[in-house]
């Protein structure tokens, strides 16, 4: 007989609690680690975008601001005394409750930042008028003229195709454009008038003839302010003209608004805008009050502007541009910056003393605009440093302390700044 015998010693065995115990644990621990990562690459891309939204405003607020600036006097207009200039005016350090149109109907600035106001003929041709034609130019009545017509022809006296479209559409919409008038005589001689619609006569598309206001009509008395006579007169020598232009003024500043709009005890959201006016006036161009506020960039919290002028009472020696310390061209030798912005050719680059005139009679060469972005939300985890000066705000006021607030250094900052040549004033 043969015997079989089973359960051999051979047996099956299955995972014992601790070692189920350890699995769980090292799966959760590794699950954290990748939790973790997560997060932090969540949190890393969110101020990432935050910083690319951040340099993508700065970008978009110098790009159309330089554009406008570096063609400031286009069509014939002279820079004029700075800081109230013609083509180029600044506004620096503005007070708390200060309005981008004088009243507080309009918006509000943020204050310590610097308004800047640029005029001339930007967005229309500067329009050649055929001075052979003694009858293209005429003023009425004689000896003291109050309006006056100018001739324009779809092509230039050499032949080149002039594009009338915008004088059509100031007649269309019977806008009291500014018009410069250039004298044939040369730059020198100008005037600053009003387009009258009465007085036009478009019908022809060949030629246009524009009739205009010296006195007597709704923004005359700001207009002739800028002609070359001074004073508001139109100037007597003024007989016949090489070119006219419809003539623009833009302000950028920034725009005091916060999350809330009209809360002031929510977070500021301020906005780079560009106002538009007719020139020197009070008045948003075309009666739109929408004008007032084209908002350019987001997070925008300071614009700063800062004028290069050659001052030949603050050049420095001679040796200093042969050593080459300073630049040392032919043409800017003389025009450097100090440390401090103290005794140098900058205005309003930091010096104690803004006295406008130690620059009078000075070349504008340069303007160096500053703009300074946040981004769009806090960081608990981050610290910005603390602001104390761009060009000449110093942030020590009551209104510019609070961007050193706990709160507000949350906030990534970055500051741009870019040096236009004013080649068209020079």
């Amino acid at each position: 007989m043969i015997e079989i015998q089973s359960g051999s010693g051979s047996r099956q065995r299955g995972f014992t609690l601790i070692e189920v115990s350890v699995s769980l644990i090292v799966t959760i621990i590794v699950l954290l680690g990748v939790l973790a990562l997560f997060d932090f690459s969540n949190r890393l891309t969110r101020v990432q975008t935050n910083i690319s939204d951040m340099q993508q405003s700065l970008r978009v607020a110098q790009n159309d601001a330089v554009r406008l600036i570096r063609m400031a006097g286009r069509g014939g207009l002279p820079l004029g005394s700075l800081p109230t200039g013609t083509a180029v005016v600044i506004a620096n350090n503005v007070a708390d409750n200060t309005h981008i149109g004088g009243t507080a109907a309009t918006p509000e600035v943020v204050p310590g930042s610097d308004v800047l106001t640029v005029r001339g003929v930007f967005a229309a041709p500067t329009y050649q008028v055929k001075t052979a034609d003694n009858t293209a130019f005429s003023l009425l009545p004689a000896g003291a003229p109050t309006h006056g017509t100018v001739r324009i022809d779809i092509k230039t006296p050499t032949g080149i195709p002039q594009d009338l479209a915008a004088l059509k559409d100031a007649f269309d919409k019977d806008r009291p454009e500014a018009l410069l008038l250039v004298g044939s005589q040369g730059s020198d001689v100008w005037a600053v008038v009003e387009f009258d619609k009465a007085n036009s006569n478009v019908s022809n598309p060949s030629q246009f003839t524009i009739g205009f206001k010296i006195s007597g009509g709704i923004h005359t008395t700001d207009y002739v302010k800028f002609s070359s006579a001074g004073a508001g007169v139109f100037p007597p020598e003024l007989k016949a003209v090489s070119f006219v232009g419809l003539l623009e003024e833009y302000r950028f500043y920034v725009r005091r608004e916060y999350a809330v709009p009209g809360d002031k005890t929510t977070d500021l959201a301020p906005k780079l805008s560009r106002a538009r006016v007719y020139p020197g006036t009070q008045a948003p161009w075309d009666a739109d009050e929408e004008n007032w506020h084209s908002d350019v960039a987001d997070n925008i919290f300071d614009l700063q502007v800062a004028l290069g002028l050659d001052t030949p009472a603050k050049d420095p020696a001679v040796g200093a541009c042969a050593a080459g310390t300073i630049r040392s061209d032919d043409r800017h030798c003389g025009i450097y910056e100090s440390a401090d912005g103290e005794s140098d050719d900058w205005m309003y680059n930091g010096e104690a003393n803004t006295n406008a005139a130690l620059f009078a009679g000075s070349n504008l060469y340069y303007i160096r605009l500053s703009t300074l972005a946040r981004a769009d939300r806090r960081d608990k985890d981050y610290e910005a440093p603390t602001l104390v000066r761009v060009e000449d705000n110093k942030y020590n006021t009551p209104e510019t302390t609070v961007f050193n607030s706990d709160e507000e250094r949350m906030y990534r900052r970055r500051i741009l700044r870019t040096v236009i040549d004013m080649r068209n004033l020079g």
